[in-house]
């Protein structure tokens, strides 16, 4: 489980999947977190998605053992973590999402939207 702060920079309140709205100029604290996605109007949806100790194939990196995936429209972060994961989300005044940690490694990768088979 990681603990997740959001901090609303943005010009509307964003609302999130477990009912908990965040109003502009505000901050709210997630502990225990697992999976859980957030509103933002205008632009759609910001989706972490707990990966408990499942790793992405294709990325050897981060190493840690505990792994969030987050998700938006275009790009992602693939983030893990020891023990308690602290994750910081501040979402500004453009609707941009800016990430990061005190605990752990998030870097940027790309995973496809649409497989045909």
């Amino acid at each position: 489980m990681y603990t997740l702060t959001v901090k609303n920079n943005y010009v509307y309140d964003i609302g999130s999947s477990n009912g908990v709205t965040i109003p502009k100029t505000k901050s709210h604290v997630f502990n225990d977190r697992g999976s859980i996605y957030f509103i933002v109007p205008g632009l759609g949806e910001i989706n972490f998605i707990s990966l408990g100790d499942k790793k992405i194939e294709g990325y050897p990196i981060p190493k840690e053992t505990w792994g969030v995936l987050v998700r938006t429209h275009t790009t992602e972060a693939y983030y893990r973590y020891e023990g308690g994961g602290e994750l910081t989300a501040i979402i500004d005044n453009f609707g941009t999402l800016h990430l990061t940690t005190k605990n752990g490694t998030i870097i940027p990768i790309s995973l496809p939207e649409l497989v045909l088979n």
